[in-house]
């Protein structure tokens, strides 16, 4: 499977993909330090530095993954929504996966993509293009972490698989231990903005922890 990672960060898609087995052949970040660590740990992996002038061959990627920038997204920010000077880098990516076609989609991005409009327009585009998808609402907690952290993961997949791949919601639940609290949704189409959606919460205490240099 041939993987294109978009808006890479510091490579944890890609720190996935490969503990899956799965070759990620192309990188795009457009940050200076997230691309020294991105060289420092993935080095034979190519990285173009600028989303708008990246483009794709139909079939190029089997799975394209991207956490497109969240900042107007975000309840602690100004939420001007997915139309935003930095979260409507999403139409961007949207661009990529309608030249590549893959058979599979992954985007992550903060919980407040709910309630500024944008999970519902990324939901929108993919189903125009031609795709389904499982929706997650997953904090870090759930997985080991000391901090709660959600976030929105949007599994997409291309029509053709319908009904030959396993939702990828309940393959998460059955991971998640039990006693843990998971928010989702799985809709074959478009939802609503807000229907199908629960809101848990868990407290979590949150140890004193420092961030690398150049990041905020």
């Amino acid at each position: 499977m041939r993987h294109l990672d978009l808006f890479s960060g510091i490579g944890g898609f890609t720190l996935a993909a490969r503990s899956l087995g799965i070759q990620t052949t192309q990188l795009v970040e457009i940050h200076d330090y997230c691309c020294h660590v991105l060289t420092k740990n993935f080095p034979t992996i190519p990285i173009h530095r600028d989303i708008h002038t990246f483009h794709a061959q139909p079939n190029q990627y089997d799975l394209i993954t991207g956490g497109s920038p969240c900042q107007d997204l975000s309840l602690a920010g100004a939420r001007t929504g997915i139309t935003g000077e930095r979260s409507s880098l999403w139409f961007e990516m949207l661009r990529v996966i309608e030249e590549a076609r893959p058979k599979f989609v992954v985007w992550e991005n903060v919980k407040g993509a709910i309630y500024t409009g944008g999970l519902t327009e990324v939901l929108r585009g993919l189903s125009r293009i031609g795709y389904l998808f499982d929706v997650e609402i997953l904090s870090a907690a759930e997985v080991g972490a000391p901090h709660l952290r959600e976030r929105v993961f949007v599994v997409a997949y291309a029509y053709e698989l319908f009904g030959k791949t396993p939702s990828w919601s309940n393959q998460v639940r059955s991971e998640i231990k039990a006693g843990a609290h998971t928010d989702s949704f799985s809709r074959r189409g478009l939802p609503q903005a807000g229907k199908g959606l629960s809101a848990h919460w868990s407290s979590v205490e949150s140890p004193v922890c420092g961030v690398a240099h150049g990041l905020s």
